[in-house]
């Protein structure tokens, strides 16, 4: 097997613990040769840990010939810019989340993709999540009937104090969180449908400027009521953190488990509607329904989805394989995160 050269653009939480390990968890298919990074201690860290070549000065980084893959693991605000210049570099480029917080910025990524011939790779990785994944093939099958609301809720309480919480690093929960819990959400929402789409942002708990409680939803003419929440301010939270209501039943979910239930609709007896305004027995109508009811765990040997972004994009760089998550489709989480920054003017 051949290996892809590998270099990573910012050796902090990301950079470090998300990318650099992730690719390590991928030994027989890629080599981290080089590093960037303008932090002095996390620069010999990263030396002595990954025993390659550092660099300061990220133009410096473009130009190590041996690079062939670079992630760009930089502060948010950085993202657009670095992945245009690795594109004109000649590399295929990993561009952490958020792309943006416009559209115009991931057009010019996907247009210098185009223009230069390499691989532009969002990291949307928590598409690969194995839970997530199963609840898509649960409603793709049609056994929940047709899907009536999808509620999703990543809430819990706690301030934060980090540059991630300023508005002019690109901070806030809708730029760094929501990235993930939009992207799963939209991929229940057809692209071609005319959506009203309903926004709160809000600071409430956070040092910052920027905000920490989220709210989205939006309706289409096609699609299925979204109802979307990640907020720092939510002293009790539920389990579930999604939930989905059907025709013919429905699922809940946390992280890692699944419930859901379903029922075959010809097994109800007959039913009409009366004439007349008189209810049967005075009573609320109410039958017995016969429920099958199931339950899945993620496998304790499930692989990380940070790593399977890594192995996946790993048969796109050396057979061609289509990217798992297109750049059009980590365009519309962007798409919907410029709407609710328009519209709060947060």
């Amino acid at each position: 097997m051949r290996k892809i050269k590998a270099g990573v653009a910012g050796y902090g939480r990301s950079g470090k613990g998300i990318h650099c390990h992730s690719i390590g968890q991928l030994p027989d298919k890629y080599d981290i040769v080089a590093l960037c990074e303008p932090n002095d201690e996390r620069r010999e860290e990263a030396k002595e840990n990954l025993k390659c070549r550092v660099y300061k000065d990220f133009n410096e980084f473009l130009t190590d010939k041996e690079v062939e893959l670079v992630s760009v693991a930089t502060p948010s605000y950085l993202h657009t810019e670095c992945t245009l210049a690795s594109l004109a570099a000649g590399k295929n480029t990993v561009c952490e989340k958020p792309l943006s917080d416009n559209v115009a910025d991931v057009d010019k990524m996907i247009e210098a993709s185009k223009k230069y011939n390499k691989i532009f790779a969002p990291f949307q990785n928590k598409r690969h999540c194995t839970h997530f994944q199963k609840m898509k093939e649960i409603v793709d099958s049609g056994i929940l009937g047709k899907i009536v609301e999808i509620k999703i809720n990543w809430n819990g309480f706690g301030r934060r104090w980090d540059w991630q919480t300023l508005r002019k690093f690109k901070g806030g929960t809708l730029n760094n969180t929501c990235p993930h819990s939009i992207d799963h959400a939209l991929q229940f929402m057809p692209e071609d449908d005319d959506y009203e789409i309903f926004c709160h942002l809000e600071k409430t708990l956070t040092l910052g400027d920027a905000d920490d409680h989220v709210k989205i939803i939006m309706k289409g003419k096609k699609s299925p009521l979204l109802d979307l929440e990640v907020s720092s301010a939510f002293a009790y939270t539920q389990p579930e953190k999604y939930i989905i209501a059907g025709t013919k039943g429905g699922l809940k979910a946390n992280y890692s488990e699944i419930w859901w239930k379903y029922f075959d609709p010809t097994t109800l007896p007959d039913r009409e509607l009366p004439e007349i305004a008189i209810s049967e027995g005075r009573a609320y109508c109410s039958e017995d329904i016969e429920w099958t009811e199931e339950y899945w765990k993620t496998p304790e040997d499930a692989v990380h989805f940070s790593v399977a972004f890594y192995d996946h994009l790993y048969k796109t760089l050396t057979e061609g394989v289509p990217l798992f998550v297109s750049p059009e489709s980590a365009r519309r989480v962007v798409w919907l995160s410029e709407i609710c920054h328009k519209r709060t003017g947060i």
